[in-house]
């Protein structure tokens, strides 16, 4: 064998390092550079995607290649490629993500530092493997803010400053609309509910019963006594009643569509006896006037708006309720 002359192991050493840049290159993989939250981005309001279960989904803005794929253990509801990035509807709390390219290889179940809420909009950026550029302008990072726990990377001459609050996006107006029943001992009454809300709103509600309030000359006590009188006139038996109740107040969504409301305004219960005069005397121990109060709850899905709660006179007389109508 001949031997190994210094020119040929020269020219092999050269071969070798002008390949190692390239199998360096090509073993190099694609990585999560930032994610953040888009406060001031609305898009996932002015243009609601929801999911199979009626659920407005969140958006998620990926900036990065457009062969990338992606995956869900929730499931991507709808995918958007726009100028420079991809647009994913995730379903809210979608925590997991698994990113592919036919190129680079698989990250397999990123996990998001927080889980995605529905309505609102955020920002995963891509690196691609060193050696590659996109072939559209890369954002500049370097000065945004990001959330705490993620990869994003500031040059070490530049302060840190405090990340900036995180503002929710307000929600758009929905107007309701809801017939009231009321039931309790003395029988049943309708009424009217409206309001508009976002998060929190107000409303207005009149319920009354089927029956004309009693027409009375006077009070008397739970034994027929009148007023300023030592005995008790003689009555027919028969007893007239009516009530009604008018009351505003507000009403708060607290966790997906399941909001709560309370109100208070002013409400009557008048029971009336009749003499045998035909005059009739307002028992004063059986009727109820002044402030009233209503607190329940309601749930909204798709159009429809259900409600229940109930509702009082001064603490004497309560009424349980039900809604049903429609929010748009």
């Amino acid at each position: 064998m001949k031997p190994t002359t210094p020119f040929l192991s020269f020219k092999l050493l050269l071969v070798v390092l002008c390949l190692w840049p390239a199998c360096h290159i090509k073993a190099q993989e694609f990585t999560v550079r930032s994610f953040r939250v888009l406060p001031y981005d609305i898009t996932a309001y002015i243009d609601p995607v929801r999911d199979l279960n009626d659920e407005v989904c969140a958006l998620l803005k990926v900036v990065g290649d457009k062969d990338f794929a992606f995956s869900s253990p929730l499931g991507i509801v709808k995918r958007k490629n726009d100028v420079g990035e991809i647009w994913l509807y995730l379903p809210k709390g979608s925590i997991l993500l698994t990113v592919k390219h036919p190129q680079w290889g698989v990250l397999r179940d990123y996990r998001f530092p927080q889980a995605l809420e529905s309505r609102m909009t955020y920002e995963l950026v891509l690196t691609p493997p060193l050696g590659y550029q996109y072939s559209v302008e890369m954002p500049e990072l370097e000065n945004r803010p990001c959330l705490p726990d993620t990869a994003c990377h500031r040059p070490e001459s530049l302060p840190s400053s405090r990340p900036p609050r995180i503002y929710r996006p307000l929600e758009r107006w929905h107007r309701l609309a809801l017939l009231n029943a009321g039931l309790s001992a003395d029988g049943p009454s309708a009424g009217l509910r409206v309001g508009v809300m976002r998060r929190h709103g107000a409303y207005l509600l009149f319920q009354k019963d089927f029956r004309s309030m009693p027409d009375t000359r006077g009070e008397c006590d739970r034994n027929g006594v009148p007023a300023g009188s030592a005995g008790a006139p003689y009555y027919t038996g028969r007893t007239e009643e009516g009530r009604w109740m008018a009351m505003a107040g507000g009403i708060h969504r607290v966790v997906g569509e399941l909001c709560l409301y309370e109100g208070i305004g002013y409400g009557r219960h008048d029971v009336a006896w009749e003499q045998n005069d035909g005059t009739l005397l307002r028992n004063t121990d059986y009727s109820s006037r002044g402030l009233c109060a209503e607190a329940g709850c309601l749930y909204r899905f798709s159009r429809t708006a259900l409600s229940a709660g109930v509702m009082t006179i001064r603490g004497k007389y309560w009424e349980a309720s039900i809604g049903f109508g429609i929010h748009f």
